[in-house]
């Protein structure tokens, strides 16, 4: 097989122009021939097994390139902000992080050896394993102030991209005595938390007067749940079948009741209802998408 055929070039490309000896002999390629191609100067060895055969193109090349020469590794801290387009995050800088208790030596790559980094911790972008946005707020959370992490938390959850319950669940599965940016994140969470509580009925009070305000058919409020009469709905119309719910309840600070209110809404979808549900940012901030949303479901 020719070194030169496209399928080589490509997978090179595919990650930032390196490829593993293990890869290339997948694809047919003898020992010799990879040899040759070093010795020739054709290709680098980058580490022991990995060569670089074409040049990164850009940044998103320099992040690839990292991610193919250490297997397992995971974008995450600064990088990870960036590729989520975090606010309030300084950009340009690669950090990664790694199941590993030896020290690794990267140029311009700043490597965090890490032990608690379970799957539900990463996601996928553009095909790059990356620290979900839950998980790097709280990685982030070790370098920055409470003052910092909260304004970075509170735009993520204004704009819909993160539930306070999802961070807290990561919070609670790495938290320990020690570990970096524990105390801070706590002080973030009870703050928010303890927010919700307070706006528990003003909430409600809100949304009713934005359903009433736009005009819209006044819902049920507290309507029983046909297949569950000991809970309710907030607001209903029952010949639609449409529910409504003002997501700030006190028990949203609980994880079990995050998945039991997603458990209910696969329910309700079973016995043919829909649950539009809104939070504070939605009543505050945009009550004519939260009216256009019911005049919508209604309509249809």
């Amino acid at each position: 097989m020719n070194a030169n055929q496209p399928n080589v070039v490509d997978l090179a490309l595919a990650q930032g122009g390196v490829a593993t000896r293990r890869q290339l002999l997948e694809l047919g390629l003898t020992k010799r021939q990879i040899d040759y191609r070093v010795n020739a100067g054709d290709w680098t060895l980058v580490k022991r097994g990995v060569y670089q055969i074409a040049q990164p193109r850009d940044r998103r090349d320099l992040l690839r390139r990292v991610i193919a020469v250490w297997e397992r590794s995971v974008l995450s801290h600064e990088t990870a902000a960036e590729l989520h387009d975090f606010p309030y995050v300084d950009r340009g800088r690669i950090v990664v992080s790694h199941h590993s208790r030896t020290t690794h030596d990267f140029p311009d790559v700043e490597v965090h050896r890490t032990h608690d980094l379970d799957e539900w911790h990463i996601t996928r972008i553009e095909a790059m394993p990356v620290t979900t946005i839950a998980r790097t707020v709280v990685d982030l959370s070790a370098t920055r102030s409470a003052r910092h992490v909260g304004a970075i938390t509170d735009r993520l959850v204004s704009d819909g991209r993160l539930e306070l319950v999802e961070l807290a669940a990561v919070h609670g599965a790495v938290a320990r005595r020690g570990k970096g940016g524990t105390q801070v994140l706590r002080e973030v969470l009870e703050a928010r938390f303890d927010g919700m509580l307070r706006d528990e009925s003003e909430l409600e009070r809100r949304g009713r007067r934005v359903i009433t305000d736009g005009g819209l058919p006044l819902p049920v409020s507290e309507f029983p749940i046909p297949w569950n009469p000991s809970r309710r709905f907030d607001e209903a119309y029952p010949d639609l079948k449409i529910a409504i719910e003002w997501d700030s309840r006190r028990y949203h600070g609980q994880l079990a009741a995050f998945e039991s209110d997603r458990a209910r809404d696969r329910d309700a979808a079973l016995e043919g209802w829909r649950v539009l549900r809104f939070t504070w940012n939605d009543v505050h901030n945009h009550p004519h998408r939260v009216v256009e949303t019911i005049r919508g479901l209604l309509a249809a």
